[in-house]
């Protein structure tokens, strides 16, 4: 007797994706995230609505990765930009995509975005050093990390503790939706691919901001090879709880 099979489609390149080759550095997670978010955005129908506003850095030129519309910002202005394109383009689905060193720099536009439940979503590629910078210290930066301003690693006695993003936007308390994902393994990105739907929802059919934080590699700056430098984000994800946080 032949025995029915059930397939299930594991990759393809999603139409939203252009064909222009990307910039990024092999095994980088902003090449994992633009084609997850491209996904999103096409599985849910936004692809005529959706606007990217993308930080300063390693992703600012994502507007000619993803074919949507999108805009390059300066360096921690995208929270801001995104929230005026949102107060014009009420229907359009707004979203920031930026690293952890562009979000922290204007901190207070991202906790002022949160204390408002401003309606736009916020991508947090978190790679724990400055990327565009050639490596150096962010403020995500774990101790023990080396970094090209830090090469002896962080240390609470000389550069201090580390900023956890997620907990801080989740201190806000009116952020519609705040989680922390990873894409350091397959089964990682795919929950975070549903996270990043979540926030997108928030955004057009609840209450408001979403936020997502997602651990990333940097195997350039980590000086390790890209499968060492997605194990050295699991590592570093057991001193940072991943999930939904809200």
């Amino acid at each position: 007797m032949e025995i029915e099979r059930k397939t299930e489609k594991a990759y393809g390149y999603p139409g939203l994706l252009t064909d222009r080759k990307e910039h990024f550095c092999p095994g980088c997670s902003h090449g994992i995230l633009s084609k997850v978010i491209a996904e999103v955005i096409a599985g849910m129908g936004f692809q005529e609505r959706a606007v990217g506003v993308y930080g300063a850095g390693c992703a600012t030129i994502m507007y000619e990765y993803i074919d949507i519309k999108g805009v390059a910002a300066p360096p921690g202005s995208a929270v801001g930009i995104a929230a005026g394109i949102k107060d014009a383009m009420k229907n359009a689905l707004v979203f920031v995509y930026a690293g952890d060193s562009d979000i922290m720099s204007d901190l207070s536009a991202v906790l002022g975005a949160a204390m408002r439940n401003d309606r736009i979503t916020i991508i947090c590629e978190n790679n724990f050093n400055m990327g565009i910078s050639g490596g150096a210290m962010s403020p995500t930066t774990p101790l023990g990390i080396s970094t090209t301003t830090s090469p002896s690693g962080r240390s609470f006695a000389g550069q201090g503790s580390p900023l956890a993003v997620s907990e801080l936007v989740r201190g806000a308390q009116r952020a519609g939706y705040c989680a922390r994902g990873s894409s350091h393994s397959p089964g990682a990105v795919k929950k975070v691919k549903a996270m990043i739907k979540k926030a997108f929802m928030e955004q057009m059919f609840g209450s408001g901001m979403g936020f997502v934080e997602i651990a990333g590699m940097c195997p350039t700056n980590l000086n390790l090879p890209p499968v060492e430098a997605a194990m050295k984000i699991k590592e570093i994800l057991e001193d940072l709880p991943t999930g939904e946080m809200k």
